[in-house]
């Protein structure tokens, strides 16, 4: 199985001790980087911390004090991206479920089956990487976005309101040569390729300033 060159970060959340280190031990000869925490108020506070940030979660349904299921609602707020995995007895599987129902990764059932929990490990870190080049693109984007300048920004608006060059120079009162130059900058400084792109940058853009 192809591993990447760099260690993953991956937090094991059990608050029993010997499944932990089992985990850990397992995740490790495989190249992973694990970290095991015995309760969820741990990993809360080394996230407070911003030690590193978590790859991968695997996150025991059943503990004492905060439950998985809390833990992971806590998850959002936190701008945690890693993708959780949840280990559950026969008991709780339907817990588990519900909680995938509700974004989580995926569970796996107690025994773990070694070769199905590197399987899913190394799906989750797909997912993560993934995820954390899409918002690195958007990052990017929207700083180019307010990169522009107030003229540009305002030939943009009206041009992802459907207006074309004549009646964006109409309604600046600016020339369609003036509004060419300007559109071109917008096109460069965005990266964009089209029209229908630089709508949808500008609609995820004003989504997450309203957030």
């Amino acid at each position: 199985m192809h591993l990447q060159a760099l260690p993953q970060k991956i937090h094991i959340i059990d608050d029993t001790e010997s499944v932990a280190a089992s985990l850990q031990m397992l995740l490790e000869s495989y190249g992973y980087d694990a970290i095991t925490h015995s309760s969820g108020e741990n990993f809360l506070h080394s996230m407070e911390a911003k030690t590193s940030e978590p790859c991968c979660l695997l996150l025991d349904v059943r503990m004492q004090g905060m439950s998985g299921i809390e833990l992971f609602q806590q998850l959002e707020s936190l701008d945690v991206i890693a993708p959780v995995i949840f280990i559950t007895g026969h008991a709780t599987v339907p817990m588990a479920v519900r909680a995938i129902q509700l974004g989580a990764f995926d569970f796996l059932e107690k025994p773990i089956d070694h070769s199905q929990l590197i399987f899913k490990v190394e799906s989750a870190l797909k997912k993560f990487r993934e995820t954390k080049s899409a918002l690195q693109i958007e990052q990017e984007s929207h700083k180019a976005l307010e990169s522009l300048t107030k003229r540009e920004y305002q030939i943009l608006e009206l041009l992802v309101k459907g207006c074309a060059n004549k009646e964006v120079a109409r309604e600046l009162n600016i020339t369609v040569k003036t509004v060419e130059y300007h559109r071109s900058n917008i096109m460069r400084k965005t990266a964009v390729n089209s029209l229908p792109e630089l709508v949808r940058l500008h609609l995820t853009y004003q989504k997450s300033c309203k957030i």
